[in-house]
């Protein structure tokens, strides 16, 4: 909208630079991993951003109604590209809920991966453990969300 479509390299070396100055680096994906970032000008998906990158990927997912299809199609999309996921993060995630737990639930037991945190409204912080966090990530790579 603002004339100044999506350029690879732009965004490559954005990110190079941004790896080079902080340890940790986990970009945000927009919308999921078939969103065009750019389409008129050049054909730019989330995924060829993810692969320029060497990524590996989390999947956010509202906790909610639907969540396991959109999980589960999601982890077969990026498996079926050999895109690696490395766990899932629940969204508006509410406690004690029966839906919410079984969505938890079934989402591993129907794509293998392991829910990694659930994000209730209004938190601040991710409630997991520092290392468990630092583990995703291996030396010299990133993580995408």
């Amino acid at each position: 909208l603002e004339g100044n479509p999506v350029q690879m390299q732009v965004v490559k070396e954005g990110f190079e630079a941004v790896g080079r100055k902080y340890e940790y680096v986990t970009m945000e994906g927009s919308g999921g991993i078939l969103c065009p970032l750019c389409y008129n000008e050049a054909k730019i998906q989330l995924e060829d951003v993810i692969r320029e990158l060497g990524l590996a990927c989390l999947i956010v997912a509202d906790a909610g109604l639907g969540t396991i299809n959109d999980v589960v199609l999601t982890a077969g999309y990026m498996r079926a590209r050999n895109i690696p996921v490395k766990g899932i993060i629940f969204n508006h995630f509410h406690a004690g809920d029966v839906m919410e737990e079984d969505n938890r639930n079934m989402c591993e037991l129907l794509t293998g991966l392991t829910v990694l945190a659930c994000v209730k409204d209004g938190d601040t912080e991710l409630a997991m453990e520092a290392e468990a966090l630092a583990s995703l990530y291996e030396p010299g790579e990133e993580v995408s969300i």
